[in-house]
């Protein structure tokens, strides 16, 4: 009880620096490389002492662990990978918390103890994917500035691969919490097994939980990293071991039966590893390739990006180029004016605009052939671009006009 009180009375003294400081995954608060440091992360832990059920620890653990995610990503920007390691630490003593509130969390109704573990599983997603998103960044920006020694890499990727199996550690423990909840669900109910796991998928479903989508996501475009791994070594007369394909589609073989069997955490890890298995190839590790290419369709923006060995993949709710842009900017650090040379872009077309299109490609053909005698000055007046290798689509989303020739084809 006098625990309880000290900290409640500590909790109130400490509130006004806990205010002051809001924390974001963009903007961490006070950093390991702070003499405050050690005070917020003692109030972090009075936060949680005063949350009194399990279910509450594991979400506000999840707060705290995205708080140590914005101060690794810091810590890295600034080459301080010291402080950046002690914050990996604390994220994973964090996570190990998580696991043991997870472990303990119990309600009168299973189907509420289940609702409370698809909640937590859909914020522990939300985290898996900042942690993925920033270890691409970083990586990306890494390559791109090539300030750092190797033995400075081979830190972050320890750090950032540190994260990951964190993350993972904690999905295994809600898959296993899951599978016991359900033989009580059995049990209570005298359901079948198929019928409460349709249950299950409609309150995950109602949650938001993507992970059958991700994971079916990651192991086409394994495959997809693939053919044009394979392009690529054929266009530099690389030659490729039988022993690599071997392993590659074995961790394709291993990914699909796991997703087939609904272990889908499983199987969008076995088809990250075959994509790195790709990226470890000695033959690219010093390579120059610059490529952005985006994909919009449904309203939505499929990025990658691609810095020499280093990959970065992240979706957008926004089909203006600008915007994708600046992200891109953003996230990379790459100039507007770089990214827009090597940007591609492209665009799911429905039927209604694809009939559009034909016709203003007959119109052209039609003006193009009234023109073929007219002077070299006027070459520039009334013609619709397409999106070629240097990017923006110029008829669309902002870019130039077709009728971008007219301000200076007309004397």
């Amino acid at each position: 009880m006098k625990k309880i009180i000290f900290a409640i009375l500590l909790t109130i003294l400490l509130s006004p620096i806990a205010n002051a400081q809001q924390t974001t995954i963009n903007n961490p608060g006070i950093t390991p490389d702070s003499f405050f440091w050690g005070l917020d992360k003692a109030l972090d832990q009075l936060n949680l002492l005063l949350t009194t059920d399990d279910t509450g620890k594991a979400r506000k653990g999840l707060e705290i662990a995205e708080e140590r995610l914005a101060e690794i990503r810091t810590m890295i920007e600034e080459n301080k990978l010291e402080a950046a390691n002690k914050a990996k630490e604390e994220h994973g003593k964090n996570l190990l918390k998580i696991k043991k509130n997870i472990e303990v969390i119990e309600e009168d109704d299973s189907l509420e103890e289940i609702k409370d573990i698809v909640e937590i599983e859909r914020e522990l997603e939300e985290h898996g994917d900042n942690v993925e998103e920033i270890f691409g960044e970083l990586k990306v920006k890494i390559e791109i500035e090539g300030e750092i020694t190797q033995e400075q890499k081979e830190l972050i990727n320890s750090i950032l691969n540190s994260l990951e199996d964190q993350t993972g550690e904690v999905e295994i423990e809600i898959k296993n919490k899951k599978n016991k909840i359900k033989i009580e669900i059995e049990r209570e109910t005298g359901k079948s097994e198929e019928e409460i796991e349709i249950e299950i998928e409609d309150i995950e479903k109602e949650r938001g939980i993507k992970k059958q989508e991700k994971a079916s996501e990651e192991i086409e475009e394994a495959k997809e990293e693939f053919d044009e791994f394979l392009e690529e070594v054929k266009e530099k007369n690389i030659g490729v071991s039988q022993d690599l394909i071997n392993q590659f589609n074995s961790l394709i073989e291993q990914a699909t039966n796991e997703f087939n069997q609904g272990n889908f955490i499983e199987a969008r890890k076995l088809a990250k590893q075959a994509e790195r298995l790709l990226d470890e190839r000695e033959e690219f590790q010093e390579g120059e390739d610059e490529e952005i290419e985006v994909e919009i369709e449904e309203g939505k923006s499929k990025v990658k990006v691609k810095i020499g060995k280093e990959k970065l993949k992240f979706k957008l709710d926004t089909t203006d180029l600008d915007a994708i842009i600046k992200e891109i900017s953003t996230k990379t650090g790459l100039s507007i004016e770089k990214i827009n040379s090597i940007i591609e872009v492209e665009e799911e077309i429905d039927d209604e605009d694809s009939d559009e299109d034909d016709d203003l490609e007959e119109i052209d053909e039609d003006f193009e052939d009234d023109e073929e005698d007219s002077d070299d000055e006027d070459e520039g007046n009334g013609k619709r671009k397409g999106n070629g290798k240097n990017g923006r689509e110029s008829g669309s989303n902002g870019g130039s006009s077709e009728n971008d020739g007219n301000e200076n084809g007309e004397d």
